[in-house]
């Protein structure tokens, strides 16, 4: 289990849940909402009925967000270092700034909980992948940083 750091000071109720997007090359959250649940739910339900609610454009279902404000997908979202090295970008999430290492549909949540989703890259040097959803913002490459609106 990896720990993100988890960039929100709370000010409001602890019966309400938050959800949170870091833009690929900033350091904190561009977009903080707060809301109430009526029902359990998971991960994935809650954040494409936000995103649907506050239409911010995204491609993906609750199982998995591919893009998000026109993010890259395929093999755009692929950073070729050389042949034995690359890294391959997409977006991940933190409950309570914990990565849970499930699909976003089977991650349950609660009205006390704190969804963050982030732009992330996984790195795979030498036949073996070394890392999982470091965040973009950590290199800031201008194949990933250009033509995206980092206004949510």
């Amino acid at each position: 289990m990896k720990i993100i750091p988890f960039f929100l000071f709370f000010y409001s109720s602890t019966f309400a849940a938050t959800f949170s997007i870091i833009s690929p090359c900033e350091d904190k959250p561009a977009l903080i909402h707060e809301y109430q649940m009526t029902n359990e739910s998971n991960v994935g339900d809650q954040t494409v009925k936000i995103l649907t609610h506050l239409n911010i454009p995204f491609h993906g279902t609750a199982q998995g967000i591919s893009s998000i404000q026109g993010s890259p997908t395929g093999t755009e979202s692929i950073e070729v270092i050389n042949n034995n090295h690359m890294n391959a970008y997409g977006w991940c999430y933190s409950v309570n700034g914990f990565e849970h290492g499930q699909y976003p549909n089977e991650f349950k949540v609660t009205n006390q909980d704190h969804i963050l989703w982030w732009y992330g890259f996984a790195t795979y040097k030498a036949g073996n992948w070394i890392t999982q959803c470091t965040p973009s913002a950590d290199r800031r490459d201008s194949q990933f940083c250009k033509n995206l609106n980092q206004d949510l």
